[in-house]
């Protein structure tokens, strides 16, 4: 038994696993950027292209809440941004771009994400 006031060690685990969970859910959350001020996206207007490893190109075009990708591996996807209401994430499904001022990240599931720079 334990000492009185104790909660149970499962109990406690259980309180622990929950604040962890949470803490890294916030450090997954960005800021939105202050009226008026242009965040990671918004910061370029028409097609960017990239320059990938391996010698591959990815291009990426601001269509309101979405983007349109031509992928390092050719594929022509629409992503919504993810969650919603962000400008520096947008997947669903299979794939996902991270874009972080001039740097890009195209993960697709189960391959080995490619790094890009514009």
């Amino acid at each position: 038994m334990g000492a009185p006031g104790l909660g149970s060690s499962a109990g406690s685990r259980g309180i622990c696993a929950a604040s962890l969970l949470l803490a890294l859910a916030a450090g997954c959350t960005t800021a939105s950027a202050p009226s008026g001020q242009a965040g990671n996206v918004a910061a370029f207007s028409g097609p960017v292209t990239y320059s990938c490893e391996d010698d591959m190109r990815m291009t990426v075009e601001r269509n309101g809440p979405r983007v349109s990708v031509h992928s390092p591996r050719g594929l022509d996807l629409d992503l919504p941004a993810s969650p919603p209401g962000q400008d520096a994430r947008f997947g669903e499904a299979l794939y996902a771009v991270v874009l972080e001022g001039k740097e890009a990240l195209w993960m697709v599931n189960g391959k080995t994400p490619i790094s890009c720079t514009r």
